[in-house]
């Protein structure tokens, strides 16, 4: 059972990176702050948009993987205040 464990979580690991969890929970939470001011709900995807922009300037390349991330965050957490 541990053996399985452990290959379970490697698993995950590998396709959901702790890189990749981070965006996606930040844009998250950005866009819940739409509970309290509805247009407060796109807050995670500017600061995605924002975050790559600056990737980009700095570091000279766009990381689709973080940008899909924080896409999703955004959607899931609109998804939530609207069904509230």
């Amino acid at each position: 059972m541990k053996d399985l464990y452990i290959k379970f979580t490697q698993t995950i690991v590998g396709l959901f990176r702790y890189d990749l969890q981070l965006h996606m929970l930040w844009s998250f939470m950005l866009s819940m702050l739409g509970v309290f001011w509805l247009p407060l709900m796109f807050t995670g995807f500017i600061a995605t948009i924002i975050k790559e922009c600056l990737d980009l300037w700095i570091k000279g390349h766009w990381s689709w993987d973080d940008f899909v991330y924080g896409v999703i965050g955004n959607i899931i957490a609109i998804g939530i205040i609207i069904s509230a």
